[in-house]
């Protein structure tokens, strides 16, 4: 009975492992997405302002 509980120990703490994995790499999705979005619209940002005048 112990030895299942210690099973069951370990991969209830592999699942907090592996689920921390994932929303730290969601995070960094995210956070690079951000990044993507922030280049392309200083990118894009000087055609508006180019047409803007006219």
């Amino acid at each position: 009975m112990a030895h299942g509980s210690q099973l069951i120990s370990h991969h209830s703490l592999l699942i907090t492992h592996y689920s921390l994995l994932i929303t730290h790499y969601s995070s960094l999705i995210t956070h690079y997405s951000l990044l993507i979005t922030l280049f392309s619209s200083l990118i894009t940002r000087p055609s508006p302002l180019l047409l803007l005048p006219r």
